[in-house]
């Protein structure tokens, strides 16, 4: 096996990562990570003043041109201030035209937050100014609203995706709990032009407090969905033909332990054949042991899996950079996001 780990980012010290801030921070965390058109390697996350989810945070993005190996940045995509501290849940989509869709929120859309999208045409070199899409969030129904976590994609139909979780107002939580949350899809059919958004999947026996979703295309042009369920001890699934609409009943995924985090899907193809890729903490009850899986048979089952570290873990997020033996790339937080790491391997270490 040839895993390659390296660190990025310490709060306490500087590392030889490549990853220097603009200022100080407590905690780097939320990773998410893409790869554009071209080739870049995107990486960004919630550069967070404290460790709590309403710490004043910017939203930092790096590039890197080689695989991983070297850095540019940061740009500061979103800054808190004194009013709005708390700029949240980055999610990136990469389209295969080249064109980049930033999405992010501002204290999760309550007191007087938002959601708001960015646009890039130069591979994430310069960014549009940013445009608030609350609209299409329907306002009516949450209160705290975030996306992803993670990456978002596009469909071979050429829809652009996040996924989301909510709080609905018929909860009858305070306005920024977190929980009960119901799980969505944040979707454009025009290039980003206009959003809207898509149905809602809500718990159900066995699936509690759906949260924090990822999605990964189907080889039949539909979308699987694998979601955070809040202490189940293990992840849930539902799917979609499109990937707005349609959703199935979300059904407990029984084969992905998982402690209640975030996990991560990305596809890849692998001697012709297409491969979803998933990982998340394999745990019952800790973030630790972060394992990557393969399916060959569009998330049905999850024959093959590797450790890609067995400590402490976290949030986590895939890409792949493709080539006859593919590079899996995990970008991923340990200590609560005080270290956030970059993990690298072939795919053959998986497959073969």
């Amino acid at each position: 096996m040839s895993i390659c780990r390296k660190t990025l980012w310490k709060s306490e010290a500087p590392t030889d990562g490549g990853w220097n801030t603009p200022r100080p921070y407590t905690a780097c965390r939320i990773p998410g990570i893409v790869r554009t058109a071209a080739g870049t390697l995107l990486l960004y996350c919630e550069a967070r003043d404290t460790l709590s989810d309403w710490a004043r945070i910017d939203l930092l993005l790096f590039r890197s041109e080689d695989g991983g190996e070297t850095f540019s940045g940061p740009v500061v995509l979103a800054s808190g201030d004194g009013e709005h501290p708390t700029v949240n849940n980055p999610v990136m989509i990469a389209a295969e035209n080249g064109d980049l869709h930033f999405l992010y929120c501002r204290d999760y859309t309550v007191d007087g937050g938002g959601a708001f999208v960015r646009h890039s045409s130069d591979d994430g070199r310069t960014w549009t100014d940013p445009e608030d899409v609350m609209a299409s969030t329907r306002p009516g129904e949450h209160n705290a609203f975030a996306f992803g976590p993670g990456h978002g994609l596009e469909t071979a139909e050429g829809l652009l995706l996040s996924p989301v979780w909510y709080v609905p107002k018929s909860a009858g939580q305070e306005l920024r709990s977190h929980h009960p949350a119901v799980v969505s899809a944040f979707c454009s059919r025009d290039g980003g032009k206009s959003w809207f958004p898509g149905d809602t999947a809500y718990p159900t026996e066995g699936c509690p407090d759906p949260n924090e979703t990822a999605a990964a295309r189907t080889s039949d042009g539909g979308v699987y969905f694998n979601v955070r369920l809040t202490g189940a001890g293990y992840r849930g699934t539902f799917r979609s033909p499109d990937g707005a609409g349609s959703f199935t009943p979300l059904i407990p995924e029984p084969g992905m332990p998982d402690p209640t985090c975030m996990g991560s899907l990305v596809n890849a193809e692998w001697k012709g054949q297409p491969v979803i890729l998933a990982v998340n903490c394999a745990s019952v009850t800790e973030r630790e042991n972060l394992t990557v899986r393969a399916s060959l048979d569009d998330g049905r089952t999850w024959p093959r899996s590797l450790i890609v570290d067995p400590g402490d873990a976290g949030y986590s997020d895939l890409c792949v950079i493709p080539g006859e033996d593919p590079t899996v790339c995990v970008l991923y937080e340990k200590r609560w996001g005080t270290e956030l790491c970059l993990a690298r391997f072939p795919l053959s270490d998986l497959l073969n």
